[in-house]
Order: C-alpha cells, then structure tokens, then sequence
C-alpha cells in the first residue's frame, strides 16, 4: 500500500466516524448478525460505545417495543437477502425514544455469498412529529369540517335537518325520481293550533313542542331514502323514495297517531292534546316536474286537511 492510499484510507475512516448518522457493520454469517463496527455517529446517536455494542444485536435499540411493522419489512428483506429501508422506535442507552430511519444493504463476496449487512441510521424524530402534527391537524380540520356542515344544515332549535338541507336533498330525489322513472313523494306537516299553543303556555313550551314533533317526525322516516326537515315556524317537510301510495298514507296516519300519543296538553285542541295535519303528494314526475310544483301540490292538501278539521291526512295520488 503506497503513502497516497493509506491517506485515502485514513481520510475515508476519519470522515465516515464524523458522519452525524449513524453507520454499522454486521457479520452475515453468525447467528444474529452481530455488530463488528460501528462509527461515532452511532455512539452519539445511540449513547452506546463502541465497546458497549460490539458483538451484539442491533435489535438492543428495539427494547421490548418487539410489535413494529417495520420489523416484519426487516426480516422478509434479510429472508431474501435483500436491502430495505424502515422507520422505527428505537431507544438509546438512557431509555429516551427516538424515530430512527434505518437502511440495510447487504454485501457480498465475489463469489456472490452473503457477508455482512451495512447499516446507516438516521434520526428523523423532527420529521416524524411534524408528520404526525400535520396528520392530527388534518383530522382536526376534517372535524371541524364536519362539525361546520352538520350546523350549515341543522335546525338549532328543533335539532333536525333545517330548510336549506331539505332543499338540497329534495333536488337530488326528485332527479334521481326522474331519471330512474320512480316515483316520488312529499309530505307537508304542520302543527295545529301552534300559535294558540304558544300563546297560552308560553315560548319555552312551543319549543319544547317543536323538539318533541321533530324528532317523531324523524324518526317515522329515516330511511336512506327520506329526508325529513323542519321546513318553516310550526311546518316540517318530508320528501320520500321508494314508497308506494297506500304505504304512504298509512305511515303518514300512523305518524298522526304518533304525535297525538306524545300526549303534550293542548286546550285549544278538540283533542285535548298537540296534533299534526298531514298534506301530500305521491307522483311519478317528468322531466317538468319542479320542486316548486310538488311543494304547492302539497300545500294545498295540507289546507284542505286543516280545513276538513286538523288531525288528518290529505294526500294526493297520481
């Protein structure tokens, strides 16, 4: 070896033990593969010297923290004596937890046979926690997201769906009614004698009215294919897939039936309690079919269901 190699070498030694990774050689051919180099970086990375964590494994890092995906990449990749690179929970000599970034590339012999593994650790716990800030952000924003969308379209008072969220889905029922050539209903429910309800028992009771009407409402259609909503003031609507006329007129008398046996005292009711009139229209709309359209047909099923006495169901079918 001539002067000018021998300080190749040197120099080569020197740089790789001030690398700030961490840098180790395995023995391929002995059980475990122990370590027979590690550079300096590795000490000031591990806290372990050199003569501290020769001769043995490198899974000393792993502690009993055993369960880690990247341990199965490891050993499939030392299986096919492959090279990998994999993130982990390691630990240094004092116990403290880093996130190592560790990359494994084998080495062989001329002859092709397996002799050692070479390792370069990185420490990229910074890197890791900013992920996973940016991550829980993230799924904070996402909530918030959610949160947001469920007030744009809740009632704050009833606590159903409001006017602006019936709308919406009114529109994409009564297309997809369209185009699937299906039929559609909608329902218009109002409250009797509400404003003679809130008069005489005062606005903390009408409200509590509301609530209880509302939910019952939302509950009679909750399907996938129903949307129930408070419309306006004492007024809820229901638009509704998949239903047939006599199914519709049953379920809409059974709700009837259903708010009247929430038994909330009314005196200015024949009834004695708080109850519903229901109008509505079931129709297989063509393509000049509007909301609007529908909306008014019900209405005026609705009149004629208060006019006829409150208490009933007016729906008109096609």
């Amino acid at each position: 070896m001539d002067a000018a190699e021998k300080i190749s070498r040197d120099l080569l030694a020197q740089a790789i033990d001030q690398l700030c990774d961490g840098i180790t050689i395995a023995d391929a051919n002995q059980r475990g593969f122990p370590l027979i180099y590690v550079n300096g970086g590795f000490e000031r990375l591990t806290g372990y010297s050199s003569a501290e964590i020769l001769g043995k494994n490198y899974r000393i890092l792993q502690g009993t923290d055993t369960e880690q995906p990247g341990l199965d990449v490891i050993r499939a990749a030392v299986a096919k004596e492959e090279g990998c690179v994999v993130t982990l929970r390691n630990y240094r000599k004092d116990g403290s937890m880093f996130w190592n970034e560790l990359s494994i590339s084998p080495v062989h012999d001329a002859d092709g046979k397996l002799t050692h593994y070479i390792g370069i650790q990185k420490d990229v716990t910074a890197r890791v926690l900013l992920e996973q800030h940016l991550h829980q952000s993230n799924l904070d924003l996402q909530t918030l997201n959610q949160q947001l969308n469920t007030l744009a379209y809740t009632d704050h008072l009833v606590g159903i769906s409001n006017r602006r969220y019936f709308d919406e889905q009114f529109a994409s029922l009564l297309a997809n009614a369209q185009r699937t050539h299906s039929s559609i209903s909608i329902l218009m429910i109002e409250i009797d004698h509400f404003k003679q309800f809130n008069a005489r028992y005062g606005r903390s009771a009408g409200e509590e009215c509301l609530r209880m009407v509302g939910d019952c409402i939302a509950k009679s259609f909750s399907r996938s294919g129903d949307c129930a909503a408070r419309y306006a003031g004492e007024e809820f609507a229901v638009a509704s897939l998949a239903i047939n006329l006599d199914d519709l007129k049953r379920h809409a008398q059974k709700l009837c039936e259903q708010v009247s046996a929430l038994n909330i005292p009314n005196s200015d009711s024949s009834h004695g309690v708080m109850t519903i009139s229901i109008g509505g229209v079931h129709r297989l709309p063509n393509r000049e079919t509007t909301e609007a359209m529908l909306v008014n047909l019900a209405d005026q099923e609705l009149f004629a269901a208060k006019r006829d006495g409150h208490n009933r169901v007016h729906i008109l079918g096609q």
